[in-house]
């Protein structure tokens, strides 16, 4: 009998909030984490998930009870526009809510509070560099180079989180309205790109160095896994090891529909300190260079002994702007290694610096069989479309190439053909976002 009066006592004490409800204060801290996405136009805050005390009863749609202010430096930014509220069981976002202690609050990135960094622009003054002139004699021009350097906000950066109405737990007990102030801290921060891994490869030199970040497949198995390089173009040049994962969605591009090896190197300097053409090398600037190369392919190789689950016939390059002139010199050194690249907005074959006119039938012979898809804006002014023409041109119409694609597009104002940023350059804002050709890249397999 005492053991019933007590399980009684329990169900009654389990159930008392749904006796005359009065909404309570939350009795336990509600932790806040930060969802961040990396997009087009960089990392940016897309979602809140608040941890609650208990199960939230009503979970589907929660939009109306939450306002979210930024703050940046104790000023108050525009509110975020909240998209969807819901209820799930783990801080991540989710295509249906599910039974759970968090609620998870979508947000617009496209909102100016959205960012989690500011962009300061280096290295800005004009330098020299060789090119052709009108009468195909080499000359030295200045041109500028500059680099978006990423500063992450840190403490200068806040939240307003406001729950304006109450909420129903599982446990029948109500929660009052109630708000709380969070500064967006690494602790707090959960982002798109937390998987990657830093890492550097050298030659000789200590500081003949090549920094980069390497993702891991979550769970590893016994099955075979594609690796994917992706190299970066001019504005990411730096130190820093991260500025060229949140310039963009090239890193995590092919992670969006399988989850493989990724290596994202990044170049410290516009030109190579150890090939350079003042000092009797063929220099070049970017990824010219011979020593980059072998910078790279000792980092691949490298990453290929670590990793012998990484499967040898899917091996892929993406690249963007500078990025895909030194994705092209790969594929030219290494004709039969690579099964597949995503080239977009590069330049003509064996460009050094801007010295162009240097790709031929017979130089680029080696790469006919490589599945390659060109990507160029017709608008570019960056790069002008000219480059990937007259690759395209040689590898289909001389070399009869069966397996080379080229996109051409036109571009008059920001969001044309999914061009986010206001740049015809930025064609891979596209191709980072297309499934069509992500998956056609992912298919794609050495030829034995």
């Amino acid at each position: 009998m005492k053991t019933l009066y007590a399980l009684l006592g329990l169900f009654c004490v389990s159930h008392s909030y749904g006796i005359d409800d009065q909404p309570q204060k939350v009795s336990e801290k509600v932790d806040i984490t930060f969802l961040a996405e990396t997009t087009a136009k960089g990392q940016k805050i897309k979602a809140l998930a608040l941890k609650y005390e208990d199960n939230i009863l009503s979970g589907s749609d929660l939009s109306q009870l939450y306002k979210v202010t930024p703050y940046l430096d104790g000023k108050p930014l525009k509110d975020r526009v909240i998209l969807k509220a819901y209820v799930n069981d783990q801080p991540d976002v989710s295509f249906k809510s599910k039974q759970g202690k968090f609620v998870i609050i979508e947000m617009d990135v496209r909102d100016k509070g959205s960012d989690l960094y500011e962009i300061k622009v280096e290295n800005d003054t004009p330098m020299l560099f060789r090119e052709k002139d009108i009468q195909g004699n080499i000359i030295s021009s200045e041109k500028k180079q500059a680099i978006r350097v990423p500063v992450f906000y840190g403490e200068r950066l806040s939240y307003n989180i406001e729950q304006t109405g109450f909420l129903k737990l599982t446990n029948g007990k109500t929660l009052d309205k109630e708000q709380w102030a969070e500064t967006i801290l690494r602790d707090n921060l959960k982002t798109d790109t937390d998987s990657f891994v830093e890492g550097a490869v050298t030659i000789g030199d200590p500081k003949n160095k090549l920094n980069y970040r390497l993702h891991i497949p979550s769970s590893l198995n016994k099955q075979k896994y594609p690796l994917t390089i992706f190299l970066h173009g001019s504005g990411q040049v730096g130190k820093d090891n991260i500025a060229h994962l949140l310039s963009s969605k090239g890193a995590i591009a092919t992670l969006q529909y399988e989850d493989g090896f990724v290596l994202a190197p990044q170049y410290d300097s516009v030109f190579d300190s150890f090939d350079n053409y003042p000092t009797g090398s063929k220099g070049g600037v970017h990824w010219q260079t011979d020593n980059r190369h072998n910078l790279l392919f000792k980092m691949i190789d490298n990453t290929l002994k670590s990793y012998p689950m990484i499967d040898p016939n899917r091996i892929y390059i993406t690249g963007l702007s500078r990025g895909a002139e030194g994705g092209l010199y790969l594929l030219l050194k290494r004709p039969d290694f690579f099964a597949g690249a995503l080239l977009m907005g590069g330049r003509e074959a064996y460009t050094i610096e801007w010295i162009d006119g240097n790709a031929t039938k017979e130089n680029l012979s080696p790469i006919k069989n490589i599945p390659i898809w060109f990507f160029h804006s017709k608008e570019d002014k960056v790069s002008p479309v000219k480059g990937s023409r007259i690759n395209y041109q040689i590898l289909t119409k001389e070399l009869n190439a069966p397996y080379v694609k080229y996109t051409e597009f036109s571009t008059e104002k920001e969001g044309d053909n999914g061009i986010i940023n206001n740049n015809p350059h930025n064609t891979w804002d596209a191709v980072f976002n297309s499934p069509e050709v992500l998956n056609w890249l992912l298919q794609q397999k050495r030829a034995n």
